[in-house]
């Protein structure tokens, strides 16, 4: 901030405002704004919205039927807590999950060189009695072993102290985080030793198999055993590795999580399951979902899209039932964000290094000039552009809310930034346009002043956006573009199937589209799904499944209503609970040029973003209760 260009900049910027807001461009344009600002908020949608209506969930008959399996669970935690809690808690098997938990974390040198030298033993036994030969690198892991099972030092402990790792807190905003977490009374004694022998073994066979699924075995037992001690963990786990992982595996993290919570519900007494308007419609789609797959076209393949929607939309409620604070929340955002800020450096990084090549999603004579589209870990441009759109309005509250003298302020400007330039180099319109009503929402109720700026806005970019960039929002509508025209011909293939097949809809999945819709197609066009979640939706399952849809979205959006007005207009809450809703707005829009769901990761990612909106509306409500 003491850069001598910096602040000339800024005093350029600050006297230019000051200038536009006397002007009288500006003062016609807030005329605009605070008319269509005031008739919007006397709208009967607003009202509708303001109403305090009865709540569904708990006066429907159906809404009983679907909260059914939470009241067993409660009922069954009611007759058996006390003997769980006797019985299993306190059980051999906890007991010595807790230690390799508590030795994991604190990254004790002992309990990992016991682990390490145990692992090649292992290793080496199996490959001697196998082919009767041995590798000299895993000798020399043994060795290294050794050495460690001679010190005792929590290795976790010495970054407290560290000033690169505090200034990684403090930029992350996470400055009181203390890596001292672990219980020191569980580092100590035989128990944990003969624990690190047990799982050097199973690590050493595994590799004798697999070197990476045996390198893998030790953290993913320290995964369940920590997800199943502490639900909450599975839920920061799949939140920042959603991007990452296969979709199997993080399905797999999912289900482990909700066993997980399961357990906790029926033995923690106090434990009161969270149930919603939204989870209600959740279930109500699901429930049409499986209908429709049993009377599928392609039977099988739907119940197995079904199965995968399954796991995805009910973690909804692992979330909304972990979460049971601000801090939980916050920390889980801020994950959020970070891992968003690692997918969109990723994807500059192969447009800078030209690490994809691929020319497959772009019509190549209308941009010749356009040589690449990045997807970074997602592998389709769109599906990153998706991910993108939940993401940059959270960083973008933390870029505003943390204060100028704050170094997270400048930690997450950066990381919206980088996100931003993510979004513009996937060259997705779609996502463009879903990003711009994202920014419109966001801004028109944090500050609608803001849109005084327009015409500045406006005039710099032109100059600041490449030529490529400009060619590419000039395309939208234009039917000489193959992509534009290849949606537009699916679109009216899928209205004709609709014709037919409107109420029941012909299954899940690319099987069930594949064998109706190439009877309806256009110019010959084959088509894995319809490009647009709305119409998709309504061919697989009806008219009915596009109303429950539609009705979860709108009882999202007045939740997060009644939360933004809960706090104060610019207040952390009601910022986050705007941006929360802007940004599934904005994939909502994208998701009328695509099939969002078609990448099962991004479907999960949205449904955990509506589920951390709920649970932040389910917080405020208990806080003034």
């Amino acid at each position: 901030m003491n850069s001598l260009i910096l602040t000339a900049l800024m005093t350029f910027f600050r006297g230019f405002g000051n200038l536009f807001k006397k002007s009288g461009i500006y003062s016609l344009l807030m005329k605009i704004y605070n008319g269509v600002s005031d008739s919007w908020k006397k709208s009967c949608i607003m009202n509708k919205l303001r109403k305090n209506e009865r709540d569904m969930v708990s006066a429907s008959t159906v809404a009983k039927l679907f909260r059914s399996p939470f009241t067993f669970l409660n009922f069954l935690r009611s007759k058996i807590s006390n003997f769980i809690e006797t019985n299993i808690k306190n059980s051999f098997i906890c007991a010595w999950s807790r230690l390799y938990i508590q030795n994991f974390m604190a990254v004790n040198t002992k309990f990992f060189g016991i682990m390490l030298l145990s692992a090649s033993v292992a290793y080496t036994a199996v490959k001697f009695v196998r082919s009767g030969s041995f590798s000299k690198i895993v000798l020399i892991a043994a060795v290294f072993g050794a050495i460690l099972a001679l010190m005792n030092y929590n290795l976790m402990g010495f970054l407290n102290p560290s000033r690169v790792v505090k200034f990684i807190k403090t930029a992350a905003g996470f400055k009181n985080l203390d890596f001292e977490f672990y219980d020191e009374n569980r580092i100590k004694g035989a128990g944990r030793l003969v624990i690190a022998v047990a799982a050097g073994f199973l690590t050493g066979t595994v590799m004798s198999v697999s070197p990476l699924y045996g390198a893998a075995v030790p953290f993913a037992l320290f995964g369940m055993m920590l997800v199943m001690y502490a639900p909450i963990t599975g839920v920061f786990i799949s939140m920042f590795t959603a991007p990452f992982l296969p979709t199997m595996i993080l399905a797999g993290i999912c289900i482990w999580t909700m066993l997980s919570l399961v357990i906790k519900s029926i033995s923690t007494k106090s434990f009161k399951w969270r149930f919603d308007g939204v989870g209600l419609s959740i279930m109500l789609l699901l429930s049409i979902l499986f209908i429709t797959s049993v009377f599928s076209f392609a039977r099988m393949g739907s119940l197995k899209v079904w199965a995968m929607y399954f796991v995805f939309l009910n973690y909804y409620f692992v979330i909304i039932n972990t979460i049971e604070t601000k801090e939980q929340l916050y920390a889980l955002l801020k994950v959020f964000v970070i891992s968003g800020a690692f997918v969109a450096l990723y994807g500059i990084m192969q447009y800078l290094f030209g690490w994809t090549t691929s020319n497959a999603w772009i019509d190549e004579q209308m941009f010749e000039d356009s040589t690449m589209r990045v997807y970074s870990t997602l592998g389709n441009p769109n599906v990153l552009g998706e991910y993108l759109l939940l993401v940059l309005p959270v960083a973008a509250v933390y870029m505003l809310k943390y204060k100028l003298k704050e170094l997270p302020k400048y930690t997450y400007a950066a990381m919206f930034l980088v996100l931003a330039l993510c979004l513009v180099l996937t060259q997705s319109r779609g996502c463009w346009i879903g990003f711009i009503i994202s920014v419109f929402i966001f801004v028109t109720f944090y500050e609608g002043k803001l849109w005084g700026l327009i015409p500045v806005v406006l005039c710099i970019l032109p100059f600041v956006l490449p030529q490529t960039i400009i060619d590419r929002i000039l395309s939208i509508g234009n039917m000489n573009d193959s992509s534009t025209s290849y949606r537009v011909y699916i679109w009216m293939g899928t209205l004709g199937l609709l014709r037919y097949f409107w109420i029941g809809g012909i299954g899940m999945g690319e099987m069930a589209f594949a064998k109706v819709y190439p009877f309806f197609s256009y110019n010959a066009i084959i088509a894995p799904h319809s490009h647009n979640t709305f119409l998709q939706l309504t061919v697989e399952a009806g008219i009915g499944a596009l109303i429950v849809f539609l009705a979860m979205n709108i009882i999202f959006a007045k939740k997060m209503s009644d939360t933004y007005r809960l706090g104060e207009k610019k207040s952390l809450d009601s910022a986050m609970s705007l941006a929360l809703t802007s940004g599934i707005i904005g994939f909502l829009a994208q998701s009328m040029f695509d099939y969002t769901f078609y990448n099962y990761r991004v479907m999960a990612v949205m449904f955990m973003v509506l589920a951390v909106g709920m649970a932040l509306h389910h917080i405020k409500k208990e806080e003034i209760a």
